[in-house]
């Protein structure tokens, strides 16, 4: 019996490697995390992250250059999330995502979890944009 129980466990194990090789990093973000830049982001940040967006001019402070970060993702969240104060955010001139992900999310149950996949998903865009522009040659 113990034989069978290991054979079992083993293929087990050798599924979920095949799994998760078939689910490799391509180099490129989710399609979601995309999405909600663009949607909640780029108007003030950029498309590159680069803090240029069209609305840009017209805010005072004007918006972070996201490339320049140095945050790394449990910072990144924590900023974007909003609901808790971070001091190196300052004040809110920045929307309060978490808040604004909770009004439209359905809550089914999930919604604190699906709040933070979205925030998540957008702290790893803007990983994204920061290691693509630094791939990127120097403009001088």
């Amino acid at each position: 019996m113990r034989r069978r129980d290991a054979v079992s466990a083993l293929g087990v194990v050798a599924w979920a490697g095949a799994l998760v090789a078939g689910c490799g990093w391509t180099g490129q973000p989710p399609r979601h995390g995309v999405d909600l830049y663009v949607r909640h982001c780029a108007s003030c940040h950029g498309i590159a992250g680069k803090g240029d967006g069209p609305a840009a001019e017209a805010l005072t402070p004007r918006p972070s250059d996201l490339t320049r970060s140095t945050a790394g993702l449990a910072e990144l969240m924590r900023v974007i999330d909003g609901r808790r104060t971070v001091r190196a955010h300052g004040s809110a001139e920045m929307p309060v995502w978490g808040w604004v992900f909770e009004g439209v999310i359905e809550d089914d149950g999930r919604r604190e979890r699906n709040v933070l996949h979205n925030v998540a998903v957008l702290a790893e865009y803007v990983l994204h944009l920061r290691a693509q522009a630094a791939r990127q040659p120097s403009a001088h």
